[in-house]
């Protein structure tokens, strides 16, 4: 069940992976500059409308790659997660892990060349890719408090 439920997991982050790509690019743009406003204003209510829209200007390229960095942090804990579900090594898991979110990232970029006023980035692949590593290095992290924990549990109820 454990299998199932994070290979479904894995789909719903691709199709909404997926579906962030397959905005328009003045879509996109909208978006990411209506997020960053409502963040400024809620913190500085009586901020002038010129200065909003410069630091908007100034902080959108920064903001859309970190989401990016985010979404694909979210998706290496996913892939990760589900290649944990299988019985394979540690490093097979951190390699299958990795090896499918840098595909995945590649095939995004590509995507993005068809949908208008987007591009595909190879350096947004980097930024996926670092995002997939740290997902994976959270995981691996958590997985190892865990078992510690476990660990130290079954120890005390032995003695």
């Amino acid at each position: 069940m454990r299998k199932i439920i994070s290979i479904i997991l894995v789909i719903l982050w691709m199709i909404i992976v997926f579906w962030f790509s397959s905005q328009i690019g003045d879509d996109s743009q909208v978006t990411s500059g209506n997020t960053i406003r409502k963040i400024i204003t809620f913190i500085n209510n009586d901020i002038d409308k010129l200065k909003l829209e410069e630091i908007v200007e100034i902080l959108q390229p920064i903001v859309r790659k970190l989401a990016h960095f985010t979404l694909y942090t979210l998706g290496g804990i996913l892939i990760f997660n589900m290649f944990s579900s299988f019985k394979l090594k540690n490093k097979e898991k951190i390699f299958c892990s990795i090896l499918c979110g840098a595909v995945y990232a590649i095939t995004d970029e590509v995507h993005q060349l068809f949908v208008p006023g987007r591009s595909g980035m190879i350096k947004d692949v980097f930024i996926d890719t670092l995002g997939i590593i740290t997902g994976v290095i959270v995981c691996i992290i958590i997985f190892r408090i865990v078992n510690i924990i476990i660990n130290k549990m079954i120890k005390i109820k032995g003695e």
